[in-house]
């Protein structure tokens, strides 16, 4: 059977933005699959006249591991987010498609790192923000965390009389960098970068983010390179 994901997403939604989403499952009667689709298309178009509206993705049920369908419903905002489920066109549209809803259940949660489990989708896909742009940004935030981290905290707390092992300091730093990106640093940046990571954007537009990445990089670079001279002093 095949399992790759239904995504739909409004034109100027991008992949990986930081929002709130919420988790639909059900299971599906046989036979019915196509018309499930049918009816979610329907369901995504409508989300997207509400404010807020991320993308709306459908993963199919998988042999032998998970019966149900999968649906992740994305908006900007928690308020938003509420204001879609509690509403009279999302209680209609239940009705009408109330075969399909048995054992229905919604979970609320936010997402962060969501351009990371990023994949290929089989119908009805919109061009994601490309993965190297992703990279990035990815870079441009972690390296002043990796660095600060060592030269503020690995370097004096754990090189000192009670050094811990270095596998033990490594491991502390990865940790406390992961979790400051997945949670605050990445869903800002991207924000930010939203203007940038938007397919299909002009060559000026491309340029310009470019070049402010360059300009963050050397300017990184210089301030550490300074403050080990410092230290070397």
């Amino acid at each position: 059977m095949n399992h790759e994901p239904v995504a739909v997403y409004r034109d100027e939604a991008v992949a990986g933005s930081s929002g709130f989403s919420a988790i639909v499952t059900a299971e599906v009667p046989a036979g019915l699959d196509d018309e499930y689709i049918a009816w979610q298309n329907t369901i995504s178009a409508t989300e997207a006249t509400f404010e807020g509206f991320l993308g709306h993705r459908v993963q199919r049920p998988v042999a032998g591991a998970r019966h149900e369908w999968v649906v992740v419903v994305s908006f900007d905002t928690e308020a938003h987010l509420s204001a879609w489920l509690a509403s009279s066109e999302r209680a209609a549209l239940l009705a009408e498609g109330e075969r399909f809803n048995r054992q229905l259940e919604v979970t609320k949660t936010s997402f962060g790192f969501d351009f990371w489990s990023q994949r290929p989708d089989a119908v009805g896909s919109a061009p994601k923000a490309p993965v190297g742009k992703q990279n990035l940004l990815v870079l441009m935030a972690l390296y002043p965390i990796v660095f600060l981290w060592g030269y503020f905290v690995s370097t004096p707390l754990f090189d000192g009389p009670g050094e811990i092992p270095f596998w033990l300091s490594l491991f502390v730093g990865n940790l406390v960098s992961t979790q400051l990106l997945g949670w605050w640093v990445m869903p800002w940046v991207f924000r930010r970068f939203d203007w940038w990571l938007k397919p299909r954007q002009g060559v000026r537009v491309q340029v310009t983010g470019f070049v402010i990445l360059a300009v963050i990089y050397g300017s990184s670079m210089a301030l550490y390179a300074w403050l080990l001279s410092l230290v070397a002093a």
